[in-house]
């Protein structure tokens, strides 16, 4: 460790990130379950298919609860890789700004970091492995500056986009900002005997690593007995189905010519009916009218699929319509109680938990977490909205110092809205989870810009 590293700010800011995780580790083993990770923690104990989400996340939360039964090693490790990411910025920086003392204070007392990172949501993993792949990558060409080879950098980033891909399927968009990002790393090379590799070859190449990675993981995670993994089929069916009725509901005359082809009595009743029960705030509403949802999964996927595509080509204005109206909800969340912005306690299926031997419980602690969310509720803190343009504003700034190891992280910010944007197209719930990455990487943003805030200096100190 560099003498630097011992500067009184850096100790300092590296003590107060260490109680927040200390903090939050306290204030939330063994961890929240609701339904989702519930069902997950039972599949990767019993190594048994029961839902059609990603199966990595089911795996890794097996693997742990091999180690220790339950969930307070999982969310040990998955708290640790963005703590221990903040811990590694300091030590890159050396002697950081006193500025980021407060600032990590602050970020960790947030209920986005305090609470959610004892959440067992694959979104909290998904934003956590994202969030320390880049900086990983920010190691790396801190290495390719220097005149090294950083393989153990890009090896370890790698995994971490790799890991990321498995729990969100739309984490993929994070790729191409980090294959970018490693290509402008190793762009100019000080050291002449590599002067035969191209920056196109390092980011390529990194990518043909994570796409490797990925494939080995979700091998050894499919249970061998589980067949074919239909979660991405099937995320897209519903996607379909709530665009169709979306579409119904802004317009009853809207011709279903594929539907009514192959089932003449499932279009009346999507038309009667479909409409009705379709809300932008979440796909969960169909189930007040069961006969939708078993008219809809009784149709023929080249059926479904082609009436999609045929709203989609046919009618776009009725379809991006619907669509604005959807991420609408997800991304600005207007009614933000009813988008389950927390969950404390444990709480799942009783048929499951009872094998898995626990009960369901929300006690005083637990109702004190949820008490300190709702002072944040309705304010900028619990706001994606608010952290779109945090991490705009993280990634203008550091766009004017342009430093070589500054693009890493505005990789993370740029990620993260292209993560967001993407529910443009596939959103079918409110859920604030579900863009819980966008708030991560701003408030990384944050805290790195704040280590070092000289915003119009272009060479910083190694």
């Amino acid at each position: 460790m560099s003498p630097s590293a011992d500067a009184p700010s850096a100790k300092a800011v590296r003590w107060t990130v260490i109680a927040g995780y200390l903090l939050m580790l306290a204030a939330n083993l063994p961890g929240h379950l609701s339904v989702d990770p519930v069902l997950s923690l039972y599949e990767g104990r019993f190594h048994e298919r029961i839902t059609w989400g990603p199966p990595f996340h089911a795996w890794l939360l097996g693997v742990f609860d091999e180690l220790l039964a339950g969930t307070s090693l999982y969310v040990m490790a998955s708290g640790l890789m963005l703590f221990g990411g903040w811990l590694w910025l300091v030590r890159m920086t050396g002697r950081p700004s006193w500025l980021a003392v407060p600032v990590a204070a602050a970020i960790v007392l947030t209920p986005n970091i305090l609470i959610y990172q004892g959440i067992v949501w694959k979104d909290v993993f998904f934003a956590n492995s994202a969030t320390l792949g880049f900086i990983l990558l920010i190691a790396a060409a801190r290495g390719f500056e220097a005149g090294r080879k950083p393989v153990l950098a890009l090896a370890g980033a790698a995994l971490m986009f790799a890991m990321a891909a498995l729990v969100r399927q739309n984490g993929l968009i994070a790729w191409l900002p980090a294959a970018a990002a490693v290509a402008w790393a190793a762009r100019a090379p000080k050291s002449g005997d590599r002067r035969w590799i191209t920056p196109l070859a390092w980011a390529g190449g990194w990518l043909a690593v994570v796409y490797v990675v990925a494939k080995m993981l979700s091998a050894i995670a499919v249970p061998a007995a589980a067949g074919e993994d239909v979660s991405v089929s099937r995320g897209v069916r519903i996607v379909q189905h709530y665009d169709i009725a979306g579409a119904l509901a802004l317009d009853p005359t809207l011709p279903l010519r594929h539907i009514d082809r192959v089932d003449p009595a499932a279009d009346d009743i999507l038309r009667a009916r479909a409409g009705r029960v379709w809300s932008p705030e979440r796909v969960d509403h169909f189930a007040a009218d069961e006969a939708v949802g078993q008219t809809f999964w009784k149709l023929p996927d080249a059926a479904v699929r082609a009436e999609w595509l045929q709203l989609i080509t046919e009618h776009p204005g009725i379809y991006l319509k619907t669509r604005l109206a959807d991420f609408r909800w997800v991304l600005a969340t207007p009614d933000i109680d009813r988008c389950l912005p927390v969950h404390v306690g444990i709480d799942g299926p009783p048929q499951h938990m009872a094998r898995l031997g626990m009960v369901a419980q929300r006690d005083g602690a637990d109702d004190q977490l949820y008490n300190y969310v709702t002072w944040f509720l309705d304010t900028p803190v619990m706001s994606h909205v608010a952290y779109l343009v945090l991490a705009v504003l993280v990634a203008g700034a550091l766009a004017l110092r342009r430093r070589a190891a500054d693009m890493p992280m505005i990789g993370l910010q740029l990620a993260a809205v292209g993560f967001a944007a993407s529910f443009l197209v596939i959103s079918i719930a409110c859920d604030y989870r579900y863009l819980y990455f966008l708030d991560v990487a701003a408030l990384t943003g944050l805290f790195y810009l704040s280590l070092d805030p000289a915003v119009w200096r272009r060479r910083g100190r190694r």
